[in-house]
């Protein structure tokens, strides 16, 4: 069995990705028995419609599961639905900001994870993870890959199992972060999300 886990580089003005980060922690490794097989993606909406398209032909993965960070989120984020729109708050690292396009004209409005999500989050919190199921995965990039990845199964049948997680950021990059109220922005250690991604595709496989 294969399983392709992709990560994002840094955007927004960070400096690092967490999610680039997991990616290359587990990068060769296998879990139950699985491949797992890794890419960082650029922040860039077209060029990572590319690569996450030929990379899913290329490799054929019977399992996806794409990560991405949701700076201000306290939990590991399992996210529900994919929406077939770009709309972008900032600009992508190559300064394109589209405003309500659709990502596939052909596609559906919407496609559903193909993740355990439920039984995810269950684990997780099992294994003392702060996990939630979120029903939105933003309109940005990340959203822009959990659909084109569903849309990718339902179209020519593979990645059978296929979804998004959202991480926090992790402790180093909210040092000199506030909120509004003069409250550190939330994190979570990086092995922390390593041991959360693991349950994540363990689950998966099992299930």
């Amino acid at each position: 069995m294969k399983v392709l886990l992709t990560g994002f580089e840094p955007f927004g003005g960070d400096e690092l990705n967490p999610t680039k980060k997991i990616v290359e922690n587990l990068e060769g490794k296998s879990i139950e028995g699985a491949q797992i097989v890794t890419k960082v993606l650029p922040v860039v909406f077209k060029k990572a419609d590319k690569i996450l398209t030929d990379l899913l032909k290329e490799t054929k993965p019977e399992i996806a599961i794409h990560l991405g960070l949701a700076a201000g989120r306290s939990s590991i984020s399992l996210e529900r639905v994919a929406l077939n729109l770009m709309d972008a708050r900032i600009p992508d690292n190559e300064n394109y900001q589209p405003k309500d396009e659709p990502i596939r004209r052909d596609g559906n409005t919407a496609y559903f994870s193909k993740l355990p999500i439920k039984e995810i989050v269950e684990e997780l919190r099992k294994s003392g993870i702060p996990a939630i199921v979120s029903n939105t995965a933003g309109l940005y990039v990340c959203n822009e890959v959990m659909f084109l990845s569903l849309y990718h199964s339902e179209k020519f049948g593979y990645p059978l199992k296929t979804g998004f997680i959202h991480v926090p950021y992790i402790p180093e990059q909210v040092v000199d972060k506030f909120t509004y109220y003069g409250q550190s922005i939330p994190s979570l250690p990086l092995d922390i999300q390593i041991k959360a991604v693991e349950v994540a595709i363990n689950k998966t496989i099992k299930l």
